[in-house]
């Protein structure tokens, strides 16, 4: 299927406002800066994930 045939998603304000908030916030300027965003923002987030995986594995 090309991609001139696909239908557009639309965005959910909430989040294009959070991903504005974020570039605005980390100032990226190339693709390793965004990295380093991602990096800060959903370490965090795997993180505590991870640890509640093990919480409740282990009990």
């Amino acid at each position: 299927m090309s991609t001139a045939l696909m239908a557009r998603r639309k965005r959910d304000p909430k989040t294009v406002a959070i991903a504005k908030a974020i570039l605005e916030q980390y100032d990226c300027k190339n693709v390793e800066d965004m990295q380093d965003a991602i990096k800060d923002i959903f370490g965090p987030m795997f993180e505590a994930m991870l640890q509640g995986e093990m919480d409740s594995h282990l009990g």
